[in-house]
């Protein structure tokens, strides 16, 4: 049971007891017979077991997130704020995601005050892969919500796969901001920001590569298995 709803249960039963101190004080001084009694202890225990029941048994309500209204960073950190729970399973999931989103931050920034004017250049190669990581590290982001929705927190016995999903997609991230990560020290290393055009982007090209290769062999592995099961 969360936080939330022991907290309503004691705020709600605190609440009863003094009412029914003050009803049953009410009605014992003023009645004449017991069926005032009576009528009010029956109604008090529905009341008491009806309610405790709804706040029990109420589900949480899942705000659904609107996809395709993500654009930036920040949308995507805000939407998993949303997930943020000490009770989430996946809670350290969720700040390593957050992380991730944070560090390709900085690492742009940096990028953008290393390159000076270069960064403003659409056809700046290092431009370009900055934004070909973004738009990998996003994606991955977007697969880690998309499956946050669906979790069904009762259902235990899925934990380890949606684990081993959300492990996946962050793995390749953390894959890709290594080499991110090593572009930019390797730039920091060059005092012209002319000679940063020596640079081999054969790293982390191949990194990207290779993470289109994979989603894509993923995708179609996917569709295969939905098939099968639409044959079944």
């Amino acid at each position: 049971m969360d936080m939330k709803k022991i907290l309503k249960l004691i705020g709600f039963n605190f609440l009863f007891v003094i009412l029914e101190v003050i009803l049953f004080r009410g009605v014992i001084d003023s009645a004449s017979s017991l069926l005032p009694v009576l009528a009010l202890i029956m109604m008090s225990g529905s009341a008491f077991f009806g309610v405790n029941y709804m706040i029990i048994n109420k589900k949480d309500k899942r705000k659904m997130l609107k996809m395709d209204k993500l654009r930036t960073i920040e949308d995507y950190r805000e939407a998993l704020y949303k997930y943020h729970s000490r009770n989430n399973p996946f809670e350290s999931e969720l700040r390593e995601a957050v992380y991730q989103l944070d560090l390709f931050q900085q690492r742009e920034d940096s990028l953008r005050a290393l390159l000076g004017d270069q960064f403003k250049e659409p056809a700046n190669p290092f431009v370009t892969v900055s934004d070909e990581v973004k738009d990998a590290v996003l994606s991955n982001i977007r697969k880690f919500l998309n499956r946050m929705m669906i979790i069904d927190y009762a259902d235990t016995a899925r934990f380890p796969m949606h684990n081993e999903f959300l492990h996946h997609a962050l793995g390749q991230n953390r894959q890709l901001l290594s080499q991110y990560d090593s572009l930019i020290i390797e730039i920091s290393q060059i005092g012209n920001s002319e000679e940063t055009q020596n640079l081999h982007l054969d790293s982390i090209t191949s990194a990207l590569k290779e993470l289109r290769n994979e989603n894509a062999t993923m995708g179609e592995y996917g569709a295969a298995m939905m098939q099968s099961r639409l044959d079944d």
